[in-house]
């Protein structure tokens, strides 16, 4: 009555062989693991950085901000306190 006829029930031996998961299951330390995550990052870093360029070009600002944001140092299209002053 507990299944142990259709190959899952408490027969005993190793489960860990049939359990699969996204992280290798019992191989959780996969082939040359330190170069594909060294090929997926340098692929990440690839894309990330002509997108971030890309940002910091078109980023535009009407107003200047209340307080110092981190992209008033890369962003080119910033300008001083005084340049929004005489705008206004």
């Amino acid at each position: 009555m507990g299944g142990g006829e259709h190959g899952h029930g408490a027969e005993g031996g190793d489960f860990r062989a049939k359990v699969w998961s996204m992280t290798g299951g019992p191989n959780c330390r996969p082939k040359h693991w330190r170069r594909n995550t060294a090929i997926a990052m340098f692929g990440v870093f690839l894309v990330c950085i002509p997108i971030a360029k890309l940002s910091a070009k078109l980023e535009q600002r009407p107003h200047m901000p209340v307080r110092p944001i981190p992209s008033q140092i890369w962003c080119k299209n910033f300008g001083t306190k005084d340049d929004y002053e005489k705008e206004h």
